[in-house]
């Protein structure tokens, strides 16, 4: 429990005995590559810290894959406005390898919320976060170009080219794959 501790205090203060009564509730769970974590209209009822592997989230337009993003070691993950209102998700979360994880249930994590005050600040710094992120996302997609949203995506997260198929990163980056195979061979990141 160590790495989600070290990541939880990475970006929050939190004192010793609360993050000790907030780990315990944490538990080691693994899933195999293509596993799906979440699913489209049904509830999401664990956060999740990625220890190991890395995950996408997608939902499905006219049976095929739209990726939204993807997850790897050392962040928090689940599909949050499912997890965090209790209502169906809208996509799917899926292993891409082989996948470790911690998660604790929505009954654990809510009972700790509500008995820890730095536990509240923890989950708003988390979420807007989230939201920043969101944002800059869209904010990317809408005015990028294909070769600056891969420029973007290497800079960003250049460390995912040789973990994920370069297919769900085009699909990522809502660029047509044979496209993204020549922004590989052709442009230069700095």
């Amino acid at each position: 429990m160590e790495k989600l501790k070290e990541a939880i205090l990475k970006h929050h203060h939190i004192e010793q005995d609360i993050l000790d009564d907030f780990v315990q509730y944490w538990e080691v769970v693994d899933f195999s590559k293509n596993a799906i974590i979440s699913e489209q209209g049904k509830t999401d009822n664990y956060l999740y810290f990625t220890v190991s592997g890395c995950q996408k989230a997608y939902y499905l337009n006219n049976g095929k894959e739209s990726i939204i993003s993807f997850t790897q070691p050392n962040h928090f993950t689940c599909a949050p406005e499912s997890f965090l209102t209790q209502k169906p998700s809208k996509y799917y979360f899926q292993c891409i390898h082989d996948s470790s994880f911690y998660r604790i249930s929505y009954q654990h994590f809510k009972r700790q919320v509500d008995k820890h005050v730095a536990l509240q600040y923890f989950l708003t710094n988390s979420l807007m976060g989230l939201v920043n992120n969101i944002t800059d996302r869209f904010i990317k997609q809408a005015t990028y170009s294909i070769s600056m949203k891969f420029v973007d995506f290497m800079h960003e997260h250049g460390n995912l080219i040789n973990h994920i198929p370069q297919k769900d990163i085009a699909n990522f980056l809502n660029i047509n794959p044979t496209n993204f195979s020549k922004l590989i061979n052709s442009v230069k990141v700095e």
